[in-house]
């Protein structure tokens, strides 16, 4: 019996051809929570990001924020934390300072953009998102960091990192880095664990590379229709497109609605 459900945002709660939540999403979330099924949103985006949405009407029971780095209950209070330490914060905070390429820096409250070129500007563009002001950092702790390219050698220069860190494709032009053995899927363990809810017992749905692992994670792993092919493969179950119910139609098929 599935009593949790994971949801990402980007392309499969929140779709960027419309810029809008499908209604029919609405009302899946509605229905699961009134059958008593939990829904959590498990997503990259970082907290200051969702000042660009408005998700009043959007009622979960907690999100999943920055990779599994910073986590809220139902009432936005923070439940789990785990800023960047060490050796890849100061080499994060270094690149960035250098602005060798676009980089931003995620805190608990901001994000901190060290420079613009046109692959922010198409990247944020693409995930109806403005753009952060470019700004020194001031020192707080460090979650998550986003590095923008169009260069093969500036992409390789990130991925000396991942020795030290997990680094996820959420665009053709942007990577996530959070520090190594950090996902979605820890992030999903922490909440399971406080709802004393057993993994076999979750369901999530996703679309992009860094949903790959909560699927393979999750009891049942959904991928949507315009999913990633790496997220396909990776799924249990393909549904329908976010423009064509997707999420609905998945958790029609499941019979949880």
């Amino acid at each position: 019996m599935i009593k949790a459900v994971f949801l990402d945002f980007d392309g499969t709660v929140f779709s960027h051809r419309s810029v809008s939540i499908p209604a029919s999403t609405y009302e899946a979330v509605r229905l699961l929570r009134n059958s008593g099924i939990k829904v959590f949103l498990c997503t990259g985006r970082a907290p200051a990001e969702f000042k660009d949405f408005d998700l009043s009407e959007f009622i979960l029971d907690g999100r999943i924020l920055s990779n599994g780095q910073i986590i809220f209950d139902e009432n936005d209070a923070i439940i789990f934390e785990k800023p960047i330490e060490g050796q890849l914060k100061d080499t994060i905070i270094d690149l960035f300072q250098e602005k060798r390429f676009p980089m931003y820096m995620v805190t608990k409250d901001d994000i901190y953009l060290n420079d613009i070129n046109p692959i922010v500007l198409e990247v944020q563009d693409a995930v109806s998102s403005g753009i952060p002001p470019i700004k020194e950092y001031a020192g707080e702790e460090v979650y998550m960091a986003s590095a923008f390219f169009n260069k093969q050698e500036d992409i390789d220069c990130i991925y000396e990192l991942q020795d030290l860190a997990e680094i996820t494709w959420w665009h053709a032009g942007a990577v996530d880095i959070v520090p190594k053995g950090i996902s979605k899927a820890q992030g999903i363990d922490e909440v399971i664990s406080r709802f004393g809810i057993d993994l076999s017992e979750t369901l999530a749905i996703g679309d992009g590379e860094n949903d790959v692992e909560m699927l393979k994670h999750c009891g049942i792993g959904v991928a949507m229709g315009n999913a990633w092919p790496s997220t396909k493969k990776a799924a249990d179950y393909v549904t329908d497109d976010i423009d064509e119910d997707g999420l609905y139609n998945a958790l029609k098929h499941f019979e949880l609605i």
